[in-house]
């Protein structure tokens, strides 16, 4: 059996996608039978997970250098595997520099990359580290630019999607109908959006391609006064024509948000960027079979399979009229068409197995 330590800056019930991706990860880990797992985070109240350690360290500034060391020492793993970025690494440097330093002291170490290098100044460490690259993005070279993709020429980068951490809801059709009709809250549709709201995920736009005639917009993401652009979307809620037709819940666990999807007319996720198939939102609505309004920089049209129209970024007009089109259309959920975290583990345990042995 491997002995696996991840490293995360976040883990539940810290609000974090890649802390969630994190303990879908170790927990599938652990039910492979192939793994022995610990979790090694700055998180001050990781939740615990039955047969998973958790190892803390009181946080991740480089004061904290040989907390981290003498941490993944003790442990002793066969395979340090760290997640980049998190919430939870702030803007410190240890985390960015510590894999060259495991790796100097012969420790086999993993980076998965949730986001295209280099992610900035500090990515630059995790370029220079040697050790696998996991990707969960398809074609991650091609989308990096020029200069990146050379630095990386002869690094091993392996491709692993994820998954979504949000199970398909188990709420039977009358509850179901219980629930739209109390999210409705007197509209005739309710339109969600869940995630964090961060500009790049360009919640401000469901304010444009809803209807405040016909629909309530249900936000499960957390909005505080003291961040501009959370005051900016709460003044749209505020404000003719919308207020007093937008429910904001915070976040919520994840069966709750599943509950919430498959009672919706239509999710929206207007990312500016575009997504695809490595977004993790998109596999957690397509789970509940729902109608999902959604942005692509590579396609534009409608996947029946998967209930999804796709529209060019900030094509507010183009995603109006599929809203107006098919609200309310839900399909069967497909199946077969994810990765399951099973699959996933089995990847993982694949990659681990085929790095080279300690020197």
């Amino acid at each position: 059996m491997i002995k696996v330590l991840l490293v995360t800056g976040s883990y539940p019930p810290l609000n974090c996608g890649v802390g969630d991706y994190t303990a879908s990860l170790a927990q599938s880990l652990r039910d492979s039978g192939q793994a022995c797992v610990a979790v090694l985070t700055g998180d001050p109240e990781p939740k615990p997970q039955p047969g998973i350690e958790m190892i803390r360290i009181q946080g991740w500034s480089l004061r904290r250098t040989f907390d981290a060391l003498r941490a993944v020492a003790g442990w002793n793993p066969d395979v340090v595997h760290m997640q980049f970025p998190t919430q939870g690494y702030r803007l410190e440097w240890l985390p960015w520099i510590l894999p060259l330093m495991l790796w100097l002291k012969r420790f086999r170490v993993v980076q998965t990359w949730h986001e295209i290098m280099p992610m900035g100044l500090r990515g630059l460490p995790l370029c220079l580290a040697p050790g696998t690259a996991i990707v969960v993005r398809p074609a991650y070279r091609e989308s990096m630019v020029s200069w990146c993709r050379w630095l990386l020429a002869n690094r091993r980068i392996v491709f692993i999607p994820n998954a979504s951490s949000i199970p398909r809801s188990r709420l039977t059709d009358q509850e179901r109908e219980k629930l739209h009709s109390r999210l409705a809250e007197g509209q005739q549709s309710v339109v969600s959006y869940f995630g964090f709201a961060y500009p790049h995920k360009g919640v401000e736009v469901l304010f444009d391609v809803a209807d405040p005639v016909r629909d309530r917009l249900v936000l499960m993401c957390d909005l505080q006064d003291d961040n501009d652009y959370h005051r900016l979307i709460l003044d749209k809620c505020r404000r003719k024509p919308w207020n007093g037709k937008v429910t904001i819940t915070g976040f919520l666990p994840p069966e709750e948000v599943a509950d919430i999807l498959s009672a919706s007319d239509a999710v929206v996720l207007p990312f500016p960027g575009g997504g695809g198939d490595w977004n993790t939102s998109l596999h957690a609505v397509t789970t509940q079979g729902v109608f999902l309004v959604t942005t692509s920089s590579s396609a534009e049209h409608y996947d029946s399979k998967g209930n999804i129209q796709y529209c060019r970024p900030g094509d507010i007009e183009g995603m109006r009229l599929a809203l107006d089109a098919r609200i309310g259309q839900k399909v069967e959920p497909p199946s077969n068409t994810h990765y399951t975290w099973a699959q996933i583990a089995d990847a993982h345990i694949r990659a681990y197995l085929e790095l080279p042995d300690k020197t």
